[in-house]
């Protein structure tokens, strides 16, 4: 009884920390900007990316584990869909925002990346070591 219940707190965490997470992305990826970065900083946007969209999917795959859903491709499939979604925003919204092809492969080789490393927890972490499900 003690054990599910520090699951659900950790459940409600993890939504927290998604929600965050999400919040910080759409922002820092939808606001308008008025400036231009120097050539040597526009190679750190990607990385941005990538760890932005790394970490969420991270989230959501620890998420979906602690609720006994072990199947990895649906995480990546989220992941992806919602480094898609804001790319389609930054082209559509008036914010002085673009939508880059670069910027979606960042996106998407993070959530990848999440893949890996839950992937990773899924195989050594003994609380997750059961028969998958959707």
């Amino acid at each position: 009884m003690k054990k599910r219940r520090k699951l659900t707190k950790s459940v409600k965490l993890y939504i927290a920390l998604l929600v965050l997470s999400t919040f910080a992305i759409l922002v820092g990826t939808l606001l308008p900007s008025n400036y231009n970065l120097p050539i040597a900083i526009w190679g750190y946007d990607k990385v941005a990316h990538f760890i932005a969209f790394g970490v969420w999917t991270f989230i959501y795959g620890i998420i979906r584990f602690l609720k006994g859903k072990y199947a990895l491709f649906p995480v990546f499939l989220v992941g992806s869909f919602f480094g898609i979604i804001v790319e389609l925003l930054q082209f559509m919204l008036p914010t002085n925002r673009s939508a880059e092809f670069l910027d979606l492969v960042a996106d998407l080789s993070g959530a990848a990346f999440a893949i890996l490393l839950l992937y990773m927890i899924l195989k050594n972490v003994s609380d997750f070591k059961s028969e998958p499900t959707s």
